[in-house]
């Protein structure tokens, strides 16, 4: 009985016939596999657009951002520069910004300094920033009438250098430009050739660089005014400086300006004492507003009522518009001028039209 159904068995499998798909289905099957694939595919494409347009995108509105000053120290990776930004709401993502580094290639090219970012840049803008360098400036006005001493104040007083390193070398210009100074004067500091103007300076610059900077500001400025002055006989274009230093620190009104220097012209064209207070403030160890009579004595080349002619050299930094008085003194024959107390001065032609001003202001 085994032997019979066993028989049947194997008839019934050599009968039957096995079906196999055709290349239709095979062709179909596969489009639909394909179709599939092709869906999750862009499905996972826009969903890795989304998340990548979000990180990329402004943490705030550029409108309402306020951007800060962000300090990148030499050799930070770009995990240590990500927290960085993160931290001050510049990114949204650190894990963003380490990867976009990666992948662009800018990991190595992210350099250090101080920059100004904004909440209201994107992620690409930030990092556009940081490789190209696009440190932040700061804005710094020099007044007409700052001392060497006065300038470094004010550039320290913003972080921009070191006080005592930046009058060390701006009293000794070898120390930066060694025997080729772009300045031909008699003596090495460099006093008065600093030119007032309003700068932009970086943070870590070094000070040697703010030096040029303003020294090259000032053969700018005053270079060509030089090249055409009819200076007197045997006067120099430092006396000049160093007079047009001394009308700066006199003056308030800059209308008084031509006035001030044909007194101070007319006085040393007759060797009379320049008799300037601000030229005895500057030689005094603690300047103070007010001279005294005992302030008169003090034994200076600058104390210009002890010694008569020109000090040895400026006195401060002057501007273009005394340097040009002193180019151009007004046609008058002033010897005396005594201060008002309202910024402006009375002039005089004798000693006694002078005494009666004195009295008269008070003085």
């Amino acid at each position: 009985m085994r032997r019979i159904e066993g028989q049947c068995r194997l008839e019934q499998l050599a009968t039957t016939r096995i079906e196999l798909p055709s290349l239709a289905d095979i062709w179909s099957f596969s489009l639909q596999s394909m179709g599939r694939l092709l869906c999750l595919g862009l499905i996972l494409c826009l969903a890795f657009a989304l998340v990548a347009s979000r990180v990329i995108l402004p943490p705030k509105n550029a409108k309402l951002a306020a951007a800060s000053i962000i300090h990148i120290s030499s050799g930070s990776t770009s995990r240590q520069i990500g927290d960085l930004l993160l931290e001050a709401g510049v990114i949204r993502s650190k894990t963003a910004f380490v990867l976009a580094s990666r992948l662009l290639g800018l990991e190595q090219k992210l350099q250090a300094g101080d920059y100004r970012l904004s909440p209201g840049m994107n992620l690409l803008q930030v990092m556009q920033h940081l490789e190209a360098g696009k440190v932040a400036t700061i804005r710094v006005t020099i007044p007409e009438g700052l001392t060497l001493e006065a300038i470094a104040q004010r550039l320290a007083a913003l972080d921009l250098v070191d006080k005592d390193r930046f009058m060390v070398l701006a009293r000794d210009d070898r120390l930066i430009y060694g025997d080729n100074s772009p300045i031909d004067k008699p003596t090495h500091s460099l006093e008065g050739y600093l030119f007032p103007d309003t700068y932009f300076f970086v943070r870590n610059q070094p000070e040697e660089e703010i030096i040029k900077r303003m020294v090259s500001r000032f053969t700018q400025m005053v270079g060509p005014v030089m090249q055409e002055a009819n200076l007197p006989a045997g006067f120099t274009c430092h006396e000049l400086i160093t007079l047009a230093s001394i009308i700066e620190k006199e003056v308030m009104v800059s209308r008084e300006a031509p006035l001030v220097s044909a007194v101070f012209w007319n006085r040393l064209r007759i060797g009379m004492p320049l008799q300037s207070d601000p030229t005895v403030q500057f030689a005094m160890e603690r300047p103070q507003k007010k001279l005294y009579y005992s302030d008169l004595a003090l034994d200076s080349p600058y104390n210009t009522y002890k010694y008569r002619g020109l000090p040895p050299g400026p006195i401060a930094s002057p501007g273009r518009s005394s340097i040009k008085a002193a180019l151009e003194p007004a046609e008058v024959d002033y010897l005396y001028f005594v201060a008002k107390g309202d910024g402006t001065h009375a002039f005089s032609r004798t000693f006694q039209q002078h005494r009666a001003a004195r009295t008269r202001y008070g003085i």
